[in-house]
């Protein structure tokens, strides 16, 4: 049920087209804020709502999830890695946070290690997709680097692959371990049930 919530808020951004994406996104902070579902036919809000409300998820974290998916409606590159990593929070720890509640978790310390593995995750399929986003007009990978290390967006739209670029993502995939290395001191916090899949991932 969370990854149909996650899915559906996040295929609004990459599937729909104009005014009616910010509509649909609306009717979702409603369903978020709602105690039962706007529109009684809508399965997925009504399972959700049970699941947010069964399982103590803080409703702040789904909003969260909501407001950074729509960054992508306005916003297509970030300055730094820090404002990279806010949005990583909004598009991705928001979710391990709200797996959390469903997991189970014995410390509020947790908490940060979730965050943490969050923005690892997101920032992998970033480094994944760097082709892909450049073609449909996104650079997430943060400005300052690209330009620490001498890369233009039109490289990143050629796909030129040179020693630059080579030297830049050895810099962002070794960050990037850093950063799971982190995160993997929070997974024995997590209920024992729910340890092997959040490793896994």
């Amino acid at each position: 049920v969370l990854y149909a919530f996650c899915r559906t808020v996040d295929d609004i951004v990459d599937e729909s087209t104009g005014e009616d994406r910010e509509h649909q996104l609306a009717y979702w902070r409603q369903v978020v804020s709602a105690e039962r579902a706007p529109l009684p036919d809508d399965p997925i809000a009504k399972a959700w709502l049970h699941v947010l409300h069964a399982y103590h998820i803080p409703s702040r974290y789904a909003l969260q999830l909501i407001d950074g998916v729509a960054r992508d409606l306005n916003q297509n590159c970030y300055e730094t890695f820090e404002d990279l990593s806010t949005y990583c929070y909004g598009v991705a720890s928001t979710v391990g946070l709200m797996s959390m509640y469903i997991i189970g978790f014995t410390s509020p310390e947790a908490l940060r290690y979730a965050i943490n593995l969050g923005v690892a995750l997101q920032l992998t399929n970033i480094l994944r997709d760097v082709g892909e986003d450049a073609r449909n007009g996104r650079i997430y990978l943060p400005a300052k680097e690209l330009r620490e290390f001498g890369i233009s967006e039109a490289e990143l739209a050629s796909g030129d692959i040179n020693t630059r670029w080579v030297e830049f993502m050895k810099y962002q995939i070794f960050r990037v371990r850093d950063i799971y290395t982190e995160s993997e001191k929070g997974i024995p916090f997590l209920h024992r049930d729910g340890q092997i899949a959040v490793a896994a991932a």
